[in-house]
C-alpha cells in the first residue's frame, strides 16, 4: 500500500504544476471573441451551414376500398362434413375506402449551402426527421348463405342426404394500420434577404417509409335446417362444441370455423413537396427560422392476397396515399464567417 499511497501526492503536485504553465486569456479576449459573431449590418446568408429542427406534422392517409371473397363451402368442409359436387358458395364483403389523420411531433437534422447575389439567395438543402404517424381502421360486416347439400361422403355421411342444406352466417371482420417513422427532403430553395431576415420558398423530392397491416377475419357459423325432424338435428348436433346460441333462424348449430388472411408490407414512398418560411439571423453564425411544408408521398398497391395461406379468406387489392402539412422550426450554424 505505501508504494501507490506516495504515487498519488507526486501525481497531484505534478498535475497542479501543468495547470499553473497553461497560458490564460488575455483580459477582455473572451468578449472579442464573441464580439466578432455579432451582426452589425446586414446579413451574409452565403456559405454551408448545419442545423436541428423541430415541429408539428399533420398526416393525412387515404386507404382505399377493398372487397374481400370467403369461400364458405371450403369453411364447411373444414367440419369434416362431405358435401359431394356441392359448387362453392362465396360471401363477398366490399370493405369501403376512408381517411385517417394523425398529428405528432416531429424532430430531426438538416445541412445545406447557400450562394448570396446581392438580395436574392438560392440554396440547397436535405433534412432528415423523426415522424411516428399510424393511424387504424375497422370494419364488420354480417351476411348469410345457403348451402345445398345433395349427399357425399365423410363423416356422419348418413344423414347428410336428410339435411336438405345448410345455413351459414358469416361475421365479417377487416382490420389495419397504417404507420410511418421517418421522412426525407431534398431539394432547392430561393429567397430575398433584408437586413436580418430571409424570405424563402422551396422545393423538392419527398420521401417516407410506410407500413401496413391488414387482417381480414371470416366467423362462420352453420346451422343444420331438418327436414326430417329432430332426431337428425340432435344426432348431428352431438359432439360438437356448441355457440351459447344453439338455435337460429337457420336451425340447429352444427359447429362453427373461424378463418384469418393477415398481410403486412413496408415500402418507402417518393413524392415532392413544396413550401417557404422566414429566416431570422441571431448573430453573424446563428439563424432560427419557421418553415411550412406540404407533402405528397403518392401511393402504393397494397397486394392484400400475398403470402402462402390461399384461403377460404380472399381479399383483394387495396390502394394507399399519404400526405401532410408539416410546420417546423429550424435553428442553423453556419461555417466560414
Amino acid at each position: 500500500m505505501k508504494p501507490n499511497s506516495r504515487i498519488i501526492p507526486i501525481f497531484a503536485t505534478f498535475a497542479c504544476a501543468a495547470i499553473s504553465l497553461i497560458p490564460l486569456p488575455a483580459p477582455g479576449a473572451e468578449a472579442d471573441f464573441f464580439q466578432k459573431f455579432v451582426l452589425d449590418g446586414p446579413m451574409d446568408w452565403s456559405g454551408p451551414y448545419v442545423g436541428f429542427n423541430n415541429g408539428a406534422t399533420f398526416n393525412n392517409f387515404h386507404v382505399g376500398h377493398h372487397m374481400t371473397d370467403v369461400d364458405v363451402t371450403d369453411q364447411f368442409y373444414d367440419l369434416g362434413i362431405g358435401f359431394g359436387n356441392q359448387a362453392d358458395t362465396f360471401a363477398t364483403f366490399d370493405r369501403p375506402g376512408h381517411h385517417k389523420d394523425d398529428t405528432e411531433t416531429i424532430g430531426g437534422a438538416q445541412t445545406g449551402y447557400r450562394f448570396q447575389f446581392g438580395h436574392i439567395v438560392i440554396g440547397a438543402e436535405g433534412s432528415f426527421i423523426g415522424n411516428g404517424s399510424s393511424a387504424e381502421g375497422r370494419f364488420n360486416d354480417f351476411q348469410m348463405h345457403q348451402l345445398f347439400v345433395d349427399g357425399g361422403m365423410g363423416q356422419q355421411v348418413q344423414h347428410l342426404q336428410q339435411l336438405g342444406s345448410v345455413t351459414a352466417e358469416t361475421e365479417f371482420q377487416s382490420m389495419h394500420k397504417v404507420e410511418t417513422t421517418w421522412n426525407g427532403f431534398v431539394g432547392g430553395n430561393v429567397g430575398f434577404a433584408w437586413n436580418r431576415f430571409l424570405f424563402y420558398g422551396e422545393g423538392g423530392a419527398a420521401f417516407t417509409d410506410v407500413h401496413f397491416e391488414n387482417t381480414d377475419k371470416a366467423d362462420t357459423s352453420f346451422f343444420q335446417n331438418c327436414v326430417v325432424g329432430k332426431v337428425v338435428c340432435d344426432t348431428l348436433a352431438s359432439g360438437r362444441t356448441v355457440q351459447p346460441r344453439q338455435v337460429d333462424a337457420g336451425g340447429v348449430f352444427i359447429g362453427e370455423v373461424v378463418n384469418r388472411k393477415t398481410h403486412t408490407q413496408g415500402d418507402v414512398l417518393t413524392g415532392w413537396y413544396g413550401g417557404g418560411g422566414i429566416d431570422f439571423a441571431l448573430t453573424k453564425i446563428v439563424t432560427v427560422r419557421i418553415e411550412y411544408k406540404h407533402v405528397e408521398w403518392g401511393g402504393v398497391t397494397e397486394h392484400l392476397m400475398a403470402g402462402h395461406n390461399g384461403g377460404p379468406v380472399f381479399p383483394g387489392n387495396s390502394h394507399l396515399d399519404v400526405d401532410a402539412d408539416q410546420v417546423s422550426l429550424k435553428v442553423n450554424l453556419i461555417f466560414g464567417h
